[in-house]
Formats: structure tokens, C-alpha cells, sequence
């Protein structure tokens, strides 16, 4: 800007000095500048790979470059050279922008890491053409990840419970640990080992143990600060923290002071198989937050689940009679978005259906609330502390969370824990960071400049990364351990490279002494998609390893378009158990083909999605469930039942109910949005593969339409075990998300029609109990293996001349263990009017409705027959009979 300037007023001056009728003086011409022209250094797009290996991509020929370093920063460039460095080495330029050092400079390059370091490029003439600063991920690898591997960071104890704290720090000049003691503190340097680049200090004796809490001071160029910095931070493997997490805790969790009573002594759920397992989604808050039957002190905390005669945990209860087996948890470990030491819940006004003010009064106090769904990691390995009773007191969360999973485990249920290794809320230097303030630009995927990806929707981690992987590996294995966590479900898990996955399986595996079943969110987006810079666990790639991915195909063939629809297709695109074709809205255009289209993909869904199952497709040809179509995608994608995870409704998106709400014609009664709602619930309890639910799922679970309830707080996310209201219409949903939808969401908050009465409520739950049940009677809905499915599974009612909205299926049980029955037969007729199939192939059997059925909470199902190989099926009915 400045140049700018002096050039404008060189212009206004000459103009100026022009003379009168005599005429004026060309202007002569300067002298040229001899100030060098600035270089910027700001990107880090070289990558340093090794000791002695660099790449500069896409490196123009006929250059020389040099590498600059100097320990304290403060490095500068322009057109002349590269001023401030303390020293420079000449690189070797080799083919497609490689760079190497010579063997005595590559020696030297844990010293150069522990200051700025730069790479600038020479033109011909030997003129600076550029200068960039450095990624170090590769190098930090090449370096020290062999013998970091096998070391324990963070607090470990002797037999006498005395502490070894160890941090890895590399690129640190120093390393002090802070202790706190009640009021009294004190600092110690702690010491580095060059080979391995961890910093440790052994306490004098077991006095901290249980008592102190700490801090590190790490001394450490930081790219991000362009300068040598003290960060105070915590530990990345803390076990426990102060409230809000600024100082760790340490804490000994095999000491009797962490464990809550018969801890030790506590029985794990049998589980035959994977495929036995269902799961059920559900938030630490939502579960407790309004249940008046849970004590007060108790609500929205971990201990509510060691009240086991709640609402809740009846409900719960009742669940796992029926076939239930695991409670899936929303992130539980530390996040940072909630405040620990003071958080307040807002007063939400009674207002009309279609009013603003509820969530205008939500929308006030969503940074100040207590809930938050806790997709914001701050530390790994630690408990939240909002769940807590006591967030002060780095014990208190440790011992509540194992009172849950202890109470859990004794009603029936195995936990599964929702963990976020694929981002962090923040880094760099920013508040609530922690990995990059001990080690700057290690941690997160970079892009080609070396800033941050963001992807996910926060700082991105890289897990392909040795340390950071070896993070996701040690925190695992520690909350099975320490925590008898017995599954895990990944955020984002396509983000994470297939082998930590499996590394962490094996990993898992050994330290809990017993097998972890591993889940995720394997989609396939970002820098990282289609493995570009590794081999993902995303869906097309986990295809025998028995590592679970959520399907989209079922979510999206049962509930009608895709999971981020908006404005109006949130109305025309109606789904296989809400309208289409046969119950068409005022939107809808959709044909019969449409239909025939979702019922194929409802079939593949059935049997597994396995890639390579086989069946007679709407146009009668014989094809694979991989050659069936899914948005350009093989909708066939597993190897097995146990890699699919069958869903229709999470805590993302809308729930089937309010979905529902929008497809179904608006004047489909109550009553009958209840068995669309029991449609969808059987398809998925009745799918080969493992079912998961979403917490109320089973009793018409409403968030008033809103689609991302992540900061909503307690009035749009709060579950009724008392089975009064299922919260449909309590406002309009929350703006920044929800508000271009405003005006479409009015009329339908307000239709009488739509909301259940408690006998709505009552009667889904009741009959989603029974198809659970269904699924436990017989291993005929949990079949073992790709080829049990293939030899047992067909279906009935198939090509062009099929019965439209009728998808048939028979499973053959003979001699198949647990099976109890030679075969069923399942019909799910999900239109608006009674049908009956003639189905040759079921001629001469002996079917009878499933005695859980017969006896059973659903009156219309009773009213379906089976004779000389015909059944008549009532309206919006799944009917199960079995030889």
C-alpha cells in the first residue's frame, strides 16, 4: 500500500511541475531501485520426509536450493537471500522436486527441528525466487516414531504407585512440569531422551499420586507463532483433569481410590457372536436430564445409570429382555464446549407449536447451556466432566464413569463408546489446544501450503501419522482396560487409515482379553477420499475384515432421498415405508418404478448388503447386490453381516418420525404414522447384520423437525420415558440451521394429525419390543456368515411381476444352530391396503404366524394368513411366519 501511495504522489508532482506557455521539461526518467523486492516465506509447502529427503512438489527445473535454519526464528527473505538464519546447508536437487541433504548434514537434522527451518529456491541467474518453511510430519517419523512406539506417555506407576510422567516432545528446546498440590506448587525440569524425543520426570515418591495435578511448560518454535514460545499446556494422555481440563490429574487408575465398589469383581454381558449384537444410541444428557424419577443430584450425570429403578433404565431394562445388547454413548471423553465449573440451563417458555421463542431462548444460552453432543475432543483419554458430579475433583469423573458401565454391565448391556479421533476443537495456538502446542504442525493434515484441513469440520488430525496413530492405539486400549468399554464407534472413520483401524482391533483385542467389536462412519470424502494418501476405512474398502460401516443404502431406501435433503425434497422424495408411489403427498411425482427401485434396495439391505449376495432384480434379471444401483455407488459393499451397521435414524439428521412428518400425506393419522414408524423398525431388526437404534427411536422420537441438534440443549433433544409426548411440535427448531426451512415447517408443526397420543407411543414401543424379540428367538435373523446368507436367504415376490410394496423373504434353518425353526418367512407390506401373494414356492409348507406375534401388541398383524402357499397380508403390516 505504501508504494501505492509514493507512486500516486510521483504522478501528482511531475503533473504539477508542467510549465506555462512555453512549454515544460520532459520528466526524467529514475534511477532504477536497488532495494531487493521482499520473498515471503509464510506456506510450509515443503515436505521434510526423512533425515535426509525433502520434496519440493512440483519443483522448477533449472533451480538450486538451499536449506536455511535457525534455532530461535526470526527468519526473513527477499530477492538477495535469506536474512536471520543461523547457517545454511546446500540441497541436492534430484527428480520430481527431490531434495536431499549430505549424510553429515541429515545428522544434524534433530538439532535443526528444534528451531525454524526454510527451504529457498535459486533461479539460474542465483537470484531468491522463493522460500518456503517446512512440514515435518515425515521427518519426526523417519526420526524418532521406532523408538517412541513402544514407550507409555502420559502417567504410568510402579508397583508403590509412584509416577513417571513422559511426554512426547521432539522438537522441544525444554520441558518443565508444573505440580499442584492444594495450594502449593512446583516446577521441575524434566528430562529428554534424544532417541526417542520423549521428555519424563519420576516423581520422589507416591505423595502426588491421586492428589497433584500438572502442566507442562514446553519451550518450542512454533510455525504457527512464527516464533520460540512457552506453552503452558495439559497432558494429551491425561486420564482426568480439572474443571474444564487446564491442568491434568494424576491420577492411578488401578489404584482402589478410582474404582467404584465390586468394580474388579464386575461380570461382562456374554455375546455368542457379533451378529447377536443391537445396538442403541444415546446421549449422557438426554438420558436423564428431564426424568424426574432419577435423583436430582443424579440427572443428566453418569450415576443416573446406577439408578435401576428410573425410567430410564427400566426402559433400558426392558430393551435387553427383549434382545438389546449394547448401549452406544455419544462422546463421553473430555470435550470442550461445555463449562465444567458453571454451566446454566435456560428457562424455555410454553409457547405454540409453530413459535420462535423456544428456541430464540435456547439459541441465547447455547454457549453457556450444559449440552453440547460432544463432537468437540479436547483430551482423549480423560472422562467428560460435565457428567460428573463433581468436575473439581479429578477422582469423581473417573469413579462415576466406571459406576455407569459397571451398571450397565449388570443390567445386560455392553457399552459402546463413540470416540472422535479424526478432529480436534481447536490447534494451533488457539484456546483449548493441546496437541499443537506441544508439538506445532505435527498433528493435523496439512494441505499443499501446510495449513490445517478442516474437512471433518475442525482441525483435522492425521492418524497416518506414527504418533498420532499410536494416540488412537493407547487411547483405546486404555478405555477398554481401565474402563471395560467393550466396542467402539468411530467419527468419521473413513478419515483414518484401514490398517490403525485394524492396528486398533488387535491392539483392543489383547487388552481388554476379549473382542472388541469396531464400527464407523466409513464415508468417503476430503483431501483423504478415494485413498489418496491412504488406504481408508471407508465402506468399499473394509470388505472382510469384519470392521462395521454405517449403511446409507437402508437409511436412504426406507426413509425416501438422502440423508442432507432440503426445502422441497424433503417432501417429494417419499421412501419405501412413508408413500412412495402408493401413498403419494401433494409433492410427489415419484412412479411405480420408483418404488420397484427402493424395493431392490431394501432386498439388498436385507440380505447384508454383501457384494456379491444374488437375486432376481425389478426388470428380471439375476444380479448381484453389488451390480444394483445406489446414487452411482455398487449398493453391495460388505464381505459379511457383521460389516454392516443397518440404520434409518441417528442422532444426525431428522428423525424417522419427523421425516415422517414430511413425507406421509399431511392427513395420515397418528395412529398410522405409529406403524410407518414399526415399518421402518422392522426392516431394520429383521435385516441380516447389526441393528442400531437411536435412543426413542422406539417411541416416536420427535426434535420438532430439526435436523442438527448438536448445541440445541435439553428442550430439543429430551427424551419422555414416562411415554406422554413423543416432543413433536414444542417449537420451531433452532434457526442458524433450521431457518430456511421457517415457512415449510409452520403448517406441519401445527397439523393435529401428526402428533401421537400416549397410546400411539405406548403401541410402537410395544411392537418394536416384539421384532426385537423376533430377532433373539432365532439365529435365522442373525446369521454368522456371507455364505449362511447366500445358502439360506431368498426371496419371494421378485422382478416385473411382482406385487409392488411387497418385499417377501424365506430363510432356511435346517440343521442351522439356534435356529428353532426348519424356516420363516417375513412379509413386509408396507402399502395402504391389504395384499395377497400366491407364492409357488412356499406350496406345501406349514407356516403359522410367529408365537411372539400371535401373542403379541400389534392386532392388525394377528389378522395375517398363510394357506397352500398364499398369505394375505393386512395394510402397513410385517407379518413373520415361521415352519
Amino acid at each position: 500500500m505504501r508504494r501505492f501511495l509514493l507512486a500516486c504522489c510521483a504522478v501528482l508532482t511531475l503533473n504539477a511541475c508542467g510549465g506555462g506557455g512555453g512549454g515544460s521539461a520532459a520528466p526524467s526518467t529514475p534511477p532504477p531501485s536497488t532495494s531487493p523486492s521482499p520473498v515471503q516465506i509464510g506456506t510450509a509447502s515443503v515436505l521434510w520426509q526423512s533425515a535426509a529427503n525433502l520434496l519440493w512438489p512440483n519443483a522448477p527445473a533449472g533451480s538450486t536450493y538451499t536449506l536455511y535454519f535457525a534455532a530461535n526464528g526470526g527468519m526473513s527473505a527477499n530477492s538477495s537471500g535469506v536474512q536471520g538464519a543461523d547457517g545454511s546447508v546446500a540441497l541436492t536437487a534430484g527428480s520430481n522436486g527431490q531434495l536431499s541433504l549430505a549424510a553429515s548434514e541429515a545428522a544434524n537434522a534433530k538439532a535443526r527441528l528444534k528451531g525454524q527451518v526454510l527451504v529457498a529456491r535459486f533461479n539460474a541467474a542465483g537470484t531468491l525466487a522463493e522460500a518456503h518453511q517446512v512440514q515435518i510430519q515425515g521427518v519426526l517419523d523417519d526420526l524418532y516414531a521406532q523408538a517412541a512406539a513402544p514407550l507409555a506417555l502420559g502417567p504410568s506407576f510402579d508397583a508403590q504407585g509412584v509416577a513417571t510422567l513422559r511426554v512426547w516432545a521432539p522438537t522441544a528446546k525444554s520441558v518443565k512440569l508444573n505440580v499442584f498440590v492444594g495450594a502449593a506448587s512446583q516446577t521441575v525440569n524434566m528430562v529428554e531422551d534424544a532417541a526417542s524425543g520423549t521428555w519424563s520426570y519420576t516423581a520422589p515418591d507416591a505423595s502426588w499420586t491421586n492428589t497433584a495435578y500438572y502442566t507442562y511448560s514446553v519451550n518450542v518454535y512454533s510455525r504457527w507463532a512464527n516464533a520460540v514460545v512457552t506453552n503452558e499446556v495439559s497432558d494429551p494422555y491425561a486420564v482426568s483433569l480439572n474443571a474444564n481440563g487446564a491442568r491434568s490429574f494424576l491420577a492411578d487408575l488401578s489404584s482402589a481410590a478410582a474404582k467404584p465398589a465390586g468394580w474388579d469383581a464386575q461380570a461382562i454381558p456374554a455375546l455368542a457372536s457379533p451378529l447377536d449384537i443391537a445396538i442403541y444410541e444415546l446421549h449422557v444428557r438426554d438420558f436423564s436430564a428431564t426424568d424426574a424419577s432419577v435423583p436430582a443430584a443424579h440427572r443428566s450425570k453418569y450415576l443416573a445409570f446406577t439408578d435401576s429403578a428410573s425410567n430410564g433404565m427400566l426402559h433400558l431394562q426392558a430393551l435387553q429382555r427383549s434382545g438389546l445388547t449394547h448401549i452406544h454413548l455419544l462422546p463421553t471423553h473430555d470435550m470442550s464446549t461445555v463449562n465444567e465449573a458453571g454451566c446454566v440451563t435456560p428457562a424455555i417458555p410454553d409457547a405454540a407449536a409453530d413459535s420462535d421463542q423456544q428456541q430464540a431462548a435456547v439459541t441465547a444460552a447455547k454457549d453457556t447451556d450444559c449440552f453440547n453432543w460432544g463432537y468437540d475432543p479436547e483430551h482423549f483419554n480423560a472422562p467428560e466432566g460435565s457428567y460428573a458430579t463433581d468436575a473439581a475433583d479429578g477422582l469423581v469423573r473417573i469413579r462415576e464413569y466406571r459406576a455407569m458401565v459397571q451398571a450397565l454391565h449388570a443390567a445386560g448391556l455392553r457399552v459402546a463408546m463413540d470416540v472422535v479421533y479424526n478432529h480436534t476443537s481447536s490447534a494451533k495456538q488457539n484456546d483449548h489446544s493441546v496437541l499443537d502446542k506441544i508439538v506445532p504442525g505435527y498433528y493435523y493434515r496439512l494441505n499443499a501450503d501446510g495449513e490445517i484441513l478442516t474437512d471433518s469440520c475442525c482441525s483435522d488430525t492425521a492418524p497416518e501419522n506414527a504418533m498420532m496413530g499410536k494416540l488412537v492405539v493407547d487411547s483405546t486400549s486404555l478405555w477398554v482396560k481401565q474402563y471395560a468399554v467393550d466396542s467402539f464407534r468411530f467419527d468419521i472413520m473413513g478419515m483414518l487409515p484401514l490398517a490403525l483401524i485394524q492396528q486398533v482391533q488387535s491392539a483392543a483385542n489383547s487388552a481388554a482379553g476379549r473382542d472388541i467389536y469396531l464400527y464407523g462412519e466409513a464415508w468417503n470424502f476430503g483431501a483423504v477420499a478415494n485413498d489418496a494418501r491412504f488406504k481408508q476405512a471407508r465402506q468399499s474398502n473394509l470388505a472382510g475384515t469384519g470392521i462395521g460401516a454405517f449403511n446409507d443404502r437402508i437409511r436412504d431406501a426406507v426413509r425416501g432421498g438422502g440423508c442432507c435433503d432440503s426445502g422441497a425434497a424433503l417432501f417429494s422424495q417419499q421412501g419405501f415405508i412413508n408413500g412412495v408411489f402408493y401413498d403419494r403427498n401433494a409433492s410427489s411425482v415419484q412412479n411405480q418404478d420408483d418404488l420397484l427401485r427402493l424395493s431392490d434396495l431394501v432386498r439388498v439391505s436385507l440380505s447384508a448388503s454383501l457384494r456379491d449376495y444374488s437375486f432376481t432384480d425389478r426388470f428380471g434379471n439375476v444380479r448381484t447386490n453389488s451390480q444394483i444401483d445406489y446414487f452411482g455407488q455398487q449398493a453391495g459393499f460388505t464381505g459379511g453381516p457383521s460389516e454392516t451397521i443397518n440404520y434409518i435414524e441417528a442422532h444426525d439428521n431428522q428423525t424417522l418420525f419427523d421425516v415422517d412428518a414430511y413425507k406421509l400425506p399431511q392427513a395420515t393419522t397418528a395412529a398410522e404414522r405409529a406403524r410407518v414408524q414399526n415399518l421402518g423398525n422392522a426392516i431394520v431388526l429383521l435385516a441380516q447384520g447389526i441393528p442400531f437404534i437411536h435412543a426413542g427411536q422406539d417411541i416416536l422420537r420427535s426434535k420438532s423437525l430439526d435436523r442438527d441438534t448438536y448445541n440445541a440443549g435439553d428442550w430439543f433433544n429430551a427424551i419422555d420415558w414416562t411415554y406422554q409426548s413423543n416432543r413433536f411440535g414444542i417449537g420451531l427448531p433452532v434457526a442458524n440451521v433450521n431457518g430456511d426451512m421457517w415457512s415449510l415447517m409452520k403448517p406441519v408443526l401445527t397439523n393435529p394429525a401428526i402428533k401421537p397420543a400416549p397410546a400411539d407411543i405406548a403401541s410402537a414401543r410395544d411392537v418394536f419390543r416384539d421384532f426385537l424379540a423376533i430377532r433373539k428367538d432365532s439365529t435365522l435373523f442373525r446369521l454368522r456368515t456371507a455364505q449362511d446368507i447366500k445358502d439360506r436367504l431368498s426371496f419371494l415376490n421378485t422382478g416385473p411381476g411382482q406385487v409392488p410394496g411387497v418385499v417377501a423373504l424365506r430363510i432356511d434353518g435346517t440343521n442351522y444352530a439356534g435356529a428353532k425353526y426348519k424356516s420363516v418367512a417375513v412379509f413386509f407390506n408396507v402399502t395402504t391396503s391389504a395384499k395377497t401373494l400366491n407364492l409357488p414356492e412356499l406350496a406345501g409348507k406349514t407356516l403359522r404366524l410367529h408365537p411372539i406375534q400371535a401373542a403379541g401388541a400389534d392386532a392388525r398383524v394377528k389378522q395375517a394368513a398363510f394357506a397352500n402357499g398364499s398369505v394375505d397380508l393386512p395394510a402397513r403390516t410385517v407379518a413373520v411366519f415361521v415352519e
